[in-house]
């Protein structure tokens, strides 16, 4: 990982998640959900609708353009490829499956930033939402780990189970977070 990169997702760690600059952010972070295939791990917590809220607000974000985005079901996630091999991930390869069996996919950045432009975001305040998403595709190379905030595309009936896909030159792999709920204020 280039080191402008990681001093970024320290930096970015240290103002999600109020944490010291100081060691690796997932190392630092309680996590409510955790699961592991191989080397590859995924880490989640809730996010509730006032503290996405208060975050994006002292962002740029006005109350009711910020709203939608915190009263959908969102999640903070950390992943980390411990292994010695690069991997791929791509957020609309995730899905959920819910407590009826429905399916739901992630609302992707790129959709909620559309969202923002039609409403006048700043653009200040759309570059700080972009920084802290779990990116539409990442490429992990050995020892690299992202952090970030995604939501979905509508609630599920809860507990649910996240199915999050990725790829290495073996093939797919899919990693399992089982008995998720949306976090309420």
């Amino acid at each position: 990982m280039s080191m402008k990169r990681s001093l970024r997702l320290h930096v970015f760690a240290a103002l999600l998640a109020g944490l010291s600059l100081h060691g690796h952010a997932n190392d630092d972070i309680a996590w409510r959900y955790q699961a592991r295939h191989g080397d590859v791990v995924l880490t989640a917590n809730p996010q509730a609708p006032a503290p996405l809220s208060a975050f994006y607000a002292a962002r740029g974000f006005a109350a009711e353009a910020i709203r939608p985005y915190a009263n959908s079901c969102g999640f903070s996630f950390g992943m980390r490829n411990g292994g010695p091999i690069p991997i791929l991930t791509r957020l609309a390869d995730w899905r959920v499956a819910d407590a009826k069996g429905r399916r739901i996919g992630f609302r992707l950045p790129e959709s909620w930033d559309a969202d923002w432009a039609l409403a006048k975001v700043p653009q200040s305040a759309r570059i700080a939402f972009r920084w802290a998403q779990f990116q539409t595709e990442n490429s992990f190379e050995p020892g690299d780990w992202i952090m970030g905030m995604a939501t979905l595309e509508s609630v599920p009936a809860a507990p649910f189970r996240l199915i999050a896909r990725y790829h290495d030159n073996k093939g797919d792999h899919e990693i399992v977070l089982d008995q998720l709920e949306c976090a309420h204020d």
